[in-house]
């Protein structure tokens, strides 16, 4: 995921979002567990602390490679931790809106964490 990646975000998570509790990784097409580990850094950790201002922003995995756009199910739940999206909303280049749940939404994982929790246990063998 580019650290350019734009923001676009979608009305809502996609079906196959992995940030919905009722989605599994086979639910999500082309996955791939060592990519997923890889975007720990778009997020806070489990103790709060990060992403930095240089990490990338979460790009929805239905984007096209060079044309990402952020993942609105990370944007609802942990955007307004990355300093950048932080940035982006106080000069109007994003809606607040995006930063939360809209009507309507799926429940959603409160954090990366256990995403990656469900996601590592759905591809053990």
């Amino acid at each position: 995921m580019s650290s350019s990646c734009a923001l676009n975000p979608l009305n809502k998570p996609c079906g196959s979002c992995p940030w919905r509790v009722n989605q599994e990784a086979s639910d999500i097409p082309n996955f791939d567990l060592e990519k997923a580990e890889r975007l720990r850094n778009c997020s806070p950790d489990i103790n709060g602390m990060g992403p930095s201002y240089l990490d990338p922003i979460f790009a929805c995995h239905q984007s096209r490679v060079g044309e990402e756009f952020a993942c609105a199910g990370w944007l609802a739940k942990v955007g307004h931790a990355h300093p950048r999206i932080r940035y982006l909303v106080s000069t109007g280049k994003l809606p607040a809106e995006a930063l939360n749940p809209g009507t309507g939404w799926p429940e959603l994982h409160s954090n990366y964490p256990d995403v990656l929790d469900k996601l590592r246990e759905a591809t053990v063998e």
